[in-house]
């Protein structure tokens, strides 16, 4: 029953976040949450071994349909702050072209949504890692009691996804 709970609260986390940003921020994210649900679905599909789910709508193994909206989640929520922040403090109305510096606040605000999300979803038993049988080795982060290679995964998927995304959303919202 737990899980039962956490599978449809997640569905209607991330229609609220869709509402909310559509009616009170005045941002259409429906491009940004399904281009992050392709690299979602990429990601976990290609780390499948990594993690043991148990919700119960599943598109692959033991994948849960909803994991790949919540990275799309997740990556709309990132490029959204990203782009605020850059905005705020470069003095820029939008990213610039070939700007570099977007890809390092991809990183730090990707790592600060990111990664906390992981931290619950993990320690509140939606999945389990398969660390052992990955190889996982380099310990746990003091305090989240996180595999160290959890955020650097992270770090790294930041670095890619949220380009990914801030590319795509408007052909996926029919703007271009």
């Amino acid at each position: 029953m737990k899980f039962t709970l956490w599978e449809i609260g997640s569905y209607l986390v991330i229609i609220g976040f869709w509402a909310f940003f559509l009616k009170v921020i005045k941002r259409n994210v429906t491009g940004d949450i399904l281009v992050g649900a392709i690299m979602g679905f990429f990601l976990e599909f290609s780390t499948e071994p990594v993690a043991d789910y148990h919700f119960k709508i599943t598109i692959y193994k033991d994948l849960p349909l909803i994991i790949p909206f919540a990275w799309g989640m997740m990556f709309a929520l990132t490029t959204y702050l990203s782009e605020k922040l850059y905005s705020r403090l470069f003095h820029k109305t939008s990213v610039l072209l070939h700007d570099k510096r977007i890809l390092i606040l991809d990183l730090l605000i990707g790592l600060c949504v990111g990664f906390p999300l992981e931290t619950v979803g993990t320690h509140a038993g939606v999945w389990n890692y398969n660390a052992t049988a990955i190889g996982w080795t380099l310990g746990t982060i003091p305090l989240f009691q996180m595999p160290w290679e959890t955020l650097i995964s992270y770090a790294l998927i930041m670095l890619i996804g949220p380009t990914f995304v801030r590319y795509w959303q408007a052909a996926f919202e029919g703007r271009i």
